[in-house]
Parts: C-alpha cells; sequence; structure tokens
C-alpha cells in the first residue's frame, strides 16, 4: 500500500473514529443528564458495583483474539472461526461463573438487589461475544464509518428506552436494561452491515498462532481493567452505593477527554501500522508522526481545559 493511499485511510478512519466517539459521547451526555434527574445515586452505585465484575469478565473476552486479528496480515477463514468459537465459549463459562457466585457478591457487599442485577446485566457478556469477529473484520478494513452508524442507531434506540423504563420509576434497572438494548443492537446491526457468518470450525493451529500474540494483550489490559476496578470495590464495599455512585459518575467525567482521544487514536493506528508491520522503518516513522501529532492534540486540548 503506497504513502498516500495509507495516509487517506488513516485520516478518513481517524475522522469518522472520533465522529464514532462525540457522537456516543454526546448522546450518553444527553441521556445522562435526564436519567440523573430520574435515578439516584444509590442506583449508579449498584450499577457500578456490578460492572466491576462484568467489565472485567469483558476485558478477557475482547482483549486479545481481537486484536490478533486485526494484525495478522493474512487471516483465513479457519481464523475467523476459531476466534468466534474461542470467544462463545469462553463468554457462557464468564457468565455462569457470575451466575452462581452473584449471591457471594450480595453478601459480600450487604445487597440483596445484586444477585439480579449481575445475574441480568451478565448476558451482556454472551451478547457481545457474538459480535467480536464481526467489528474486527471492520476495524481491519478501517471501516469506522459503518461502526459509527452502528453506534448512532444503538445509542440513540438504547437510551431513549432507558429513559422511559425510568420514568416507569423502574429504578436502576433502566440502566440495566439501557446496556442490554444497545448491547443487543450493535451485535444485530454488525450482522447485518458486516455480513459473515461463521462456521463452527475450531483449528488448533489458528488458536496457537492467535493465541500467541492475544494472550499478552489480554493480561495487559486485564491488569489495567483490575486496577481501575479496585478503586471501585474499595468504594462500595466501605461506602454506601450513593457515595460510589457519586464517585462512578465523576470519574467518568474527568476522564471524558483522555479516555475518547485514546480510544480513536488506538483504533486507527492498530489495523493501520498492522498493514505495514514488514517495514520496520517505515512502521517506526509512522509511528512517531502519530506520537507527535496525538502529544500535540491532547496538550492544546488539556492546556484549553486548564485554563476553562
Amino acid at each position: 500500500m503506497s504513502n498516500n493511499t495509507l495516509k487517506e485511510k488513516t485520516v478518513n478512519g481517524a475522522g469518522w473514529s472520533a465522529i464514532d466517539n462525540v457522537a456516543q459521547l454526546g448522546v450518553s451526555f444527553v441521556v445522562s443528564i435526564v436519567l440523573a434527574r430520574l435515578l439516584s445515586p444509590e442506583d449508579y452505585g449498584l450499577l457500578g458495583i456490578v460492572a466491576i465484575f462484568t467489565n472485567i469478565c469483558a476485558t478477557i473476552i475482547n482483549g486479545g483474539f481481537g486484536s490478533a486479528l486485526i494484525r495478522k496480515k493474512d487471516t483465513t477463514e479457519n481464523d475467523y472461526n476459531t476466534v468466534f468459537i474461542v470467544n462463545l465459549v469462553a463468554s457462557f463459562i464468564l457468565y455462569a461463573l457470575l451466575f452462581f457466585l452473584a449471591p457471594l457478591f450480595a453478601i459480600f457487599f450487604g445487597r440483596s438487589e445484586l444477585v439480579s442485577l449481575t445475574q441480568v446485566s451478565s448476558i451482556g457478556i454472551i451478547i457481545g461475544s457474538l459480535a467480536i469477529v464481526q467489528q474486527a473484520r471492520l476495524t481491519k478494513e478501517i471501516d469506522f464509518k459503518t461502526q459509527t452508524y452502528i453506534t448512532i442507531i444503538s445509542s440513540l434506540i438504547s437510551g431513549v428506552v432507558g429513559i422511559v423504563i425510568a420514568l416507569c420509576d423502574y429504578g436502576v434497572w433502566s440502566l440495566v436494561w439501557q446496556g442490554l438494548i444497545s448491547q443487543i443492537l450493535k451485535t444485530l446491526l454488525l450482522w447485518y452491515f458486516k455480513r459473515w457468518r461463521p462456521v463452527f470450525q475450531f483449528s488448533l493451529e489458528s488458536f496457537k498462532e492467535l493465541f500467541g500474540f492475544g494472550w499478552k494483550l489480554m493480561v495487559g489490559r486485564l491488569i489495567d481493567t483490575v486496577w481501575k476496578e479496585l478503586n471501585q470495590f474499595v468504594v462500595g464495599k466501605y461506602y454506601n452505593p450513593a457515595t460510589l455512585g457519586q464517585y462512578t459518575r465523576a470519574n467518568q467525567f474527568s476522564q471524558l477527554f483522555s479516555i475518547n482521544l485514546t480510544t480513536v487514536v488506538d483504533r486507527v493506528t492498530f489495523p493501520v501500522l498492522s498493514e505495514i508491520q514488514d517495514d520496520n522503518e517505515r512502521m517506526l516513522n509512522a509511528y512517531r508522526r502519530i506520537i507527535k501529532i496525538t502529544m500535540f492534540i491532547a496538550a492544546v486540548c488539556m492546556f484549553a481545559l486548564f485554563i476553562v
């Protein structure tokens, strides 16, 4: 691939990835303002406790194989089918683990509601695993335009549903169903727009090759996730859910810019650099340019936030 073509794909991908994040952020911000008037901090706190465990499980499933598919240049149908089967099996195992451990979570945190909340919210782990391959294929093709459409549609519909459920006075369940419906819609739309269908064909050779690269990313992301969730774990245990709810919301808003910038850069640069991984000099030069541009944007925006 020529430099101009790669540059065009990078700029186009970064633009659509930024639009994707901004659209999701905008919809989520409006929905969160409405829900904040309808729900209590305790509702957010209860879901925050559940998220400690579901986020860790989601990291295990999403952390390695999807990235390994994006990185591999000569991916085959065996690779895609193997990853689909492994992720699906892993999601059922993790869901069963959370389902049976839910009563222990409730006892530990002293809230009986956590049993049903954990068991229902964890279904999203299985739903999300069904579309990891489709999303990896779109990302590998640097097709963030399609992913933007999917994000906007799923965020809008799930946000409206969450508000309606909250208006019906279902409390924290409005947040649970908002998350599940968003995940269901994303999965269905990914299957619709990326018309790849799995075949239940497992390849041990593909598994070893992809796992050999993916497990390192998975462990790294798992350590990062556990470290981030540790704060919520401590707050949820030694304070009340209302305090955790306020802490969770404040933490999310404080990291809006840094997380979104990092997400946009990571999503685009990883598949782009994977295409030129055989040319070390070209890849290093491209990586240096990415770091310089990212640092410049981050410095300017953070300085502006500091002034505000």
